[in-house]
């Protein structure tokens, strides 16, 4: 007697899944308020058209970027405030 066995098993990422994450991403720091609405409008039209991670990650890690230079300057204004 043979016994089958259903454990479950994780899907199979594939391209389409990174895309799909690497969207979800961007889409999520597109909300911060160093990114302007017009900026914003203009990123969801391109990410609905990229195919390509690369371009998703490059893009990912510059919004990244000027998110941080965004809350250096509001914390150094903020600290300014404070001490002048």
């Amino acid at each position: 007697m043979s016994v089958k066995h259903s454990l479950p098993t994780a899907p199979v990422a594939g391209p389409s899944s990174e895309l799909d994450a690497l969207r979800a991403e961007l889409r999520c720091i597109l909300q911060h308020p160093a990114i302007s609405s017009e900026r914003r409008a203009a990123a969801r039209s391109h990410l609905a058209r990229c195919l390509e991670a690369a371009r998703l990650r490059q893009w990912l890690a510059l919004a990244v970027a000027e998110c941080g230079r965004w809350e250096d300057q509001a914390l150094a204004a903020e600290g300014n405030n404070v001490t002048g």
